[in-house]
């Protein structure tokens, strides 16, 4: 196999392996920072290889909170383990460093979602949401608003209080239900009080 598509097989498994290792979906800057920062490949090349592993069904590309994210597949997935031994010993342990210092830090900033979004009536759509440690969604809302001052404090709101939110609305929706002694995620011992602003 000539050095340029061994480089180019490479470069792209990198980056489903990057994928496998973290568990969750990555966003395209995180994915970015990455590469760019042990100098793999520069910006353009890595959205090439991106929509390239889109296309061939190794990645699945979503678009939440103004971000584009990327989850491997299960294609993807058997790619990888099939072909790990392409990728060089050296990469995979910058991977695996980069998983152990960072993978805190990414799913925590996934976890807690709140954006809004101006609409053509003039009012704010707002979307809040939370994850849980696999990235995978407990709760989302949506609700519209109408003024910009109404998002924001949702969105803040939200963000202070999600831990009592979530409970407190999903206990409302199984009360007095036959669901109401069994086992659901928002157990409200789950999660921690919910703390005041040192503001108020």
């Amino acid at each position: 196999m000539p050095d340029s598509i061994r480089q180019l097989a490479e470069h792209k498994l990198i980056i489903l392996h990057l994928l496998q290792k973290m568990g969750i979906a990555l966003s395209n800057s995180e994915i970015c920072q990455f590469l760019l920062e042990k100098n793999y490949m520069d910006y353009f090349s890595v959205q090439q290889y991106l929509a390239e592993l889109v296309d061939a069904g190794w990645l699945e590309k979503s678009r939440e909170q103004n971000n584009t994210r990327y989850t491997l597949t299960d294609e993807g997935d058997e790619t990888v383990n099939y072909f790990l031994n392409h990728i060089s010993e050296h990469a995979r342990n910058e991977i695996n460093t980069y998983v152990q210092e960072n993978s805190k830090r990414i799913r925590a900033e996934y976890a807690v979602t709140a954006n809004y979004f101006p609409e053509i009536n003039d009012d704010f759509l707002v979307k809040c949401g939370l994850n849980d440690d696999n990235g995978n969604i407990l709760m989302e809302i949506s609700v519209s608003v109408v003024s910009k001052q109404q998002a924001l404090a949702i969105c803040r709101n939200w963000r202070k209080n999600v831990s009592h939110l979530y409970g407190s609305i999903v206990t409302s929706l199984v009360k007095d239900t036959e669901a109401e002694h069994s086992t659901f995620k928002a157990n409200p011992q789950n999660f921690p009080s919910a703390t005041k602003d040192a503001s108020e």
